[in-house]
C-alpha cells in the first residue's frame, strides 16, 4: 500500500459550523453558521433560471462575466482577479502557491490557515492574543523574509476587526522583510464602516472575499481573490478548472449588482439591531455577525442547547474549550437564544 505524505500525519478534518445532519436538520436553529439571516435574496431565482439552460455546457472556467463585475467593483483589472468555489478554495491554493518555510497566523483564528501550512510542511507559529485580541505589532515584530501570514478580518471566531492602521502597520512590516499577507475578509461585509483593504498600494497582500456569508447562500460555493496580476497569474497555473459551476457563477454576478448592494444594505440595519440587544444582554461586543461566549465548559453547553432546537459552535478546536460561537440571527431566534444561554453565562 502506498502510503500518504509525511506532511499529513497528524493533520485532521478542520471543524465547522453549520453541520446539521439528519431528519430533524430542518427543526434545529443553527447559529453556529455565521451567515445573513435573511438570505437568500429573492432576485436570484432569475440567475437560478439563467444557469439551468446552461448545465449542458461547461463553466467558464475563466469566471469571465464575474470577474469582470468584480473588477469594476473594486476598480481594479481583471487580471487581478481570481475566482474560486468559495474561500475554502482559495486557501489552499494560496498555501501551494506561496508558502515555503512558515506560517504565521493568530492564536485563536480560522482553522483552515493551519490546515493549508499542515498541508505544505510549513512551521506554524501562532502569534499570541491576550485577552483575545489580536496585536498587529506582535505579527509586524515576528515577520520573516518568505513568511505567509494569514489573517481573517474580522477574526473569526473572536469578531474583532483591523483598522487601516493596524493592516498598513502589518502589511508595511511584510513589505520589508518579504513576507506575503493574506487577507481573509470572509466577514467583511458586515462590519460597519469597514475600510477598502483593495485600495492599499501593496503588492505582498492577498485578499480573499466570499459572498456565500453575505447573502445566506452557503450551498453555492463562491469567492474570490483580489491580489497583483503577478500573484494571480501563479494561483491560476494551478487552479482546478470548472470548480464553479455556472450556478455559481450566475448567482454571484447578481449578486454583485446594485439589487445585491440594496438586499446587504437593509440587512445590515436589520442585523446591527440585533447586535445592539445581544450585546446589551451580555455584555459583549464584535465587530462581525457573530459573538464568542465565555459559558465555561463548550461542548456540555452545545449539547444541553440541542435538545432545545438551539445549535451553537463549540469553540474548542479554536484553542478556547469554555467559549461558544454563535451568529446574529432574526429577532425571535435571537431572544429564544439568549433565554437559554442566560443559564450558562458567568
Amino acid at each position: 500500500m502506498v502510503k500518504p505524505r509525511a506532511a499529513l500525519d497528524g493533520l485532521k478534518v478542520c471543524e465547522h459550523g453549520g453541520k446539521l445532519e439528519g431528519d430533524k436538520r430542518d427543526e434545529i436553529i443553527d447559529f453556529s453558521g455565521n451567515l445573513n439571516p435573511y438570505g437568500p435574496p429573492d432576485f436570484i431565482s432569475d440567475a437560478v433560471r439563467e444557469a439551468i439552460e446552461e448545465i449542458r455546457l461547461y463553466p467558464d472556467t475563466e469566471c469571465t462575466e464575474l470577474r469582470v463585475k468584480i473588477a469594476e467593483k473594486f476598480g481594479c483589472e481583471q487580471r487581478e482577479v481570481l475566482v474560486g468555489a468559495g474561500v475554502s478554495e482559495l486557501i489552499p491554493l494560496v498555501a501551494l502557491s506561496f508558502v515555503k518555510k512558515r506560517v504565521l497566523i493568530p492564536k485563536h483564528t480560522y482553522g483552515e490557515y493551519e490546515i493549508a501550512a499542515g498541508m505544505m510542511d510549513a512551521q506554524i507559529k501562532r502569534v499570541e492574543m491576550s485577552s483575545l485580541r489580536i496585536n498587529p505589532e506582535l505579527i509586524a515584530e515576528e515577520m520573516k523574509p518568505d513568511d505567509v501570514v494569514f489573517l481573517c478580518n474580522p477574526n473569526n471566531p473572536t469578531g474583532q476587526y483591523l483598522d487601516k492602521n493596524e493592516i498598513e502597520l502589518i502589511v508595511e512590516a511584510a513589505e520589508r522583510v518579504d513576507a506575503l499577507v493574506v487577507l481573509d475578509e470572509a466577514y467583511v461585509d458586515f462590519v460597519r464602516n469597514a475600510f477598502p483593504a483593495h485600495d492599499l498600494p501593496a503588492r505582498n497582500m492577498v485578499i480573499l472575499r466570499s459572498l456565500t456569508k453575505s447573502f445566506g447562500i452557503p450551498g453555492v460555493r463562491i469567492g474570490y481573490a483580489i491580489s497583483s496580476a503577478e500573484n494571480i497569474k501563479e494561483m491560476r497555473k494551478i487552479k482546478v478548472p470548472w470548480s464553479v459551476s455556472v450556478f455559481a457563477q450566475k448567482i454571484g454576478a447578481a449578486v454583485l449588482g446594485i439589487k445585491g448592494d440594496e438586499f446587504l444594505t437593509k440587512t445590515r440595519e436589520k442585523i446591527e439591531r440585533s447586535k445592539g440587544k445581544i450585546e446589551e444582554a451580555f455584555g459583549i461586543h464584535s465587530d462581525a455577525n457573530y459573538y464568542i461566549l465565555d459559558v465555561g465548559h463548550a461542548a456540555e453547553v452545545k449539547r444541553e442547547l440541542l435538545k432545545e432546537g438551539i445549535m451553537v459552535r463549540d469553540c474548542t478546536s479554536f484553542g478556547l474549550p469554555s467559549h461558544v460561537r454563535f451568529s446574529v440571527r432574526r429577532d425571535e431566534e435571537n431572544d429564544l437564544l439568549m433565554h437559554h444561554l442566560m443559564r450558562f453565562f458567568h
